[in-house]
């Protein structure tokens, strides 16, 4: 016959030792809460810095781009068909370009294969640099070509194309200055009109073979409502055509 073992009171008091209040349940799910508060906002708060730095990536991918290629479009041309010279005097009061063509550009290119003066023997290009409005209140950046010689033999002429150069585009103000006029009322006799001597272009920094850019950047990408100057990057620099119109207008 069995009989039920007796338990002693040292087993009663380690059996209660054993067992978690409520209160120690509710101090340990704290702690895990913490924890897991904490690896949550280190996760997310590193995707936002990776995201920050693949848009500044591609703030500075765009910015090469367009110096790269508009650079050599320009230093290639031989005129800059628009936008026209304006006086340096009136370049503060400039407003950023809106949507559509912002600079004009042509290059000439001789065709030793035919003798002048037939008319094909200079073969005209001509580049369009635009913008295009996006949903997000910034601009694209693209870059038209109209050729008369095609870049491989075989392809179709005239010659066209269109490429993307970059986006982020906040604004963008592209303009050509030339010398004020000298009024010669101001003067008592026309022999002064022999004296009077301007600075080369090259020195004065004007004339319309020299383009002036100002362009600035931003990222790309979702953005807060709370941050209202979202400029990136500012570019201001100037580009000289290689040829010199012999139209100059002083």
């Amino acid at each position: 016959m069995l009989f039920p073992k007796h338990t002693s009171r040292a087993d009663a008091v380690k059996g209660r030792c054993a067992a978690m209040t409520l209160v120690e349940v509710m101090v340990a799910m704290s702690l895990l809460m913490l924890l897991l508060i904490a690896a949550y906002r280190l996760f997310f708060s590193e995707i936002r810095a990776i995201r920050t730095a693949l848009e500044h990536i591609g703030v500075n991918e765009s910015a090469r781009s367009f110096l790269a290629n508009f650079g050599h479009d320009v230093r290639s041309a031989n005129r800059v068909i628009f936008p026209w010279p304006i006086r340096r005097e009136d370049t503060t009061a400039l407003s950023p370009a809106a949507e559509g063509i912002v600079c004009t550009l042509e290059k000439q290119t001789f065709d030793f294969a035919v003798k002048p003066p037939d008319r094909k023997f200079i073969l005209t290009t001509k580049i369009d640099w635009r913008l295009k409005k996006v949903a997000d209140g910034t601009f694209e950046l693209y870059r038209d070509v109209i050729s008369e010689r095609p870049p491989k033999p075989g392809l179709p002429t005239p010659f066209k194309s269109t490429r993307r150069i970059g986006g982020g585009v906040k604004e963008m103000t592209l303009f050509t200055t030339l010398r004020k006029p000298v009024k010669m009322s101001a003067f008592a006799g026309l022999p002064f009109k022999n004296l009077l001597e301007f600075e080369p272009y090259h020195i004065d920094g004007t004339g319309p073979y020299l383009v002036n850019v100002r362009i600035v950047f931003v990222r790309e990408g979702t953005r807060r409502p709370d941050i209202k100057d979202l400029s990136a990057q500012t570019l201001r620099t100037s580009f000289a055509l290689r040829g010199r119109p012999n139209w100059v207008n002083p």
